[in-house]
């Protein structure tokens, strides 16, 4: 009697191990992005899409999403671009500790993108990945989290006066944070770095500096 009143025992504590960051890694939300390519040089693009994440009772962890925009134009690129990408992940989530109020987790995950593009740029990006996301939940109301990834790609891309097929390596860094409203409403914040680990990917033959993307989330909690 002993031993079973143990495992049920073990079995509620897991359970309710796993609620609390089901709290915030259960939603769907619509998204607005503002993504930069090259630190600037080339033009700004504004997206909008959806996305949502999901996180089972054994900590089974994926989340999805998708976006698509035009770009502005400038100097370099004077007529604009449309771009479309959709991104899925999924891993599992490892748990250190966690109660009411605080818990961290660390998410082990793979991914899949593609970004598919027309008019001044045009050409499709399939972007292979590996990565890590370390999330802490906090005041039972906040989660921080930091994504970071190792990409590799498969590209096809062409301008009037630039090509670029072939593979690459990149990696990719997102701090991010989000807040709940009851439980019921999320806002969230996150900023994406990412860059080649080749100097190659440049404009103007110049160095690259990189892609910065800057996401504002809305969304439910279930």
């Amino acid at each position: 009697m002993k031993k079973l009143l143990a495992v049920l025992l073990a079995a509620s504590s897991v359970t309710v191990f796993a609620d609390s960051f089901q709290d915030f890694n259960n939603n769907l939300y619509l998204q607005y992005q503002l993504v930069s390519p090259n630190g600037g040089a080339a033009q700004n693009i504004d997206q909008w899409g959806v996305g949502g994440t999901f996180q089972s009772k054994n900590d089974f962890w994926a989340e999805a999403d998708s976006a698509f925009g035009t770009s502005g134009t400038n100097g370099t690129y004077t007529q604009s671009s449309t771009l479309a990408n959709l991104n899925v992940k999924a891993g599992y989530a490892f748990q250190f500790f966690n109660n009411e109020d605080n818990g961290l987790q660390i998410i082990p995950h793979i991914g899949f993108g593609m970004v598919q593009s027309g008019g001044a740029v045009g050409g499709t990006v399939y972007t292979y990945s590996i990565g890590v996301k370390p999330e802490y939940r906090l005041m039972n109301a906040f989660k921080l989290a930091l994504d970071l990834n190792i990409l590799g790609t498969q590209q096809g891309v062409s301008t009037n006066n630039y090509v670029n097929n072939g593979q690459d390596f990149a990696y990719s860094i997102t701090p991010s944070i989000q807040y709940d409203i009851n439980k019921t409403v999320m806002l969230g914040l996150d900023y994406t770095y990412t860059n080649s680990f080749n100097a190659n990917n440049a404009t103007s033959n110049g160095p690259s500096n990189g892609t910065n993307t800057l996401t504002a989330k809305v969304g439910y909690l279930f």
